[in-house]
């Protein structure tokens, strides 16, 4: 945990502000131990727990909002084999569901013109595609953008990344950068 958050910080250059939000304390925990370790200043991030569904109002409305959304982890298989007996298809409908609630709670915490990027460690369509897709079709003021040129290689004729372990030889992953057309 911290990962994503401890780079974006630091590809930031001390320019701006990172909330970190999860619901789960111990992540939490070890996010803030990184960011120790890596000695970036305690100013740089505010930490939040607490469910993405229901951000807090003490968050301010974001530039750019980074939802790394839980999920089945079904594109880690190769790290992680015993994932695929936790995963059932109703596991995966539920993980979905959770997955659109959180990236239409994300929208409502952006500015006017930001920019989603939605990504997951999971190669499964009901996920990824089906949430994107699902949320495109109810908000018409977002659009799908496809990835700059040095990503070419990991994009999708719909405009998604889509990372598949046996072609990159690296996890699976999923991303979709939806940025706001609204004023």
């Amino acid at each position: 945990p911290g990962g994503k958050t401890t780079h974006l910080v630091e590809l930031m250059q001390g320019q701006g502000i990172v909330w970190a939000c999860d619901r789960t304390a111990s992540r939490l925990r070890r996010l803030q131990q990184n960011l120790k370790r890596l000695d970036i200043a305690a100013a740089a991030v505010n930490i939040w727990e607490g469910d993405g569904r229901e951000l807090s109002s003490d968050i301010p409305l974001a530039d750019y909002i980074l939802l790394d959304a839980p999920c089945s982890g079904l594109g880690t298989l190769h790290r992680h084999a015993d994932a695929r007996w936790r995963q059932t298809p109703e596991s995966v409908k539920e993980l979905a569901l959770l997955q659109a609630q959180l990236l239409n709670a994300a929208a409502q915490h952006l500015k006017p013109n930001g920019a989603i990027v939605y990504s997951t460690c999971t190669l499964h369509p009901q996920e990824n595609e089906a949430v994107i897709q699902q949320f495109l079709a109810t908000h018409p003021q977002w659009m799908l953008e496809p990835p700059n040129s040095e990503f070419a290689v990991f994009q999708s004729p719909e405009g998604w990344m889509k990372i598949w372990p046996h072609e990159q030889a690296m996890d699976g992953f999923f991303m979709a950068r939806l940025p706001s057309q609204s004023g």
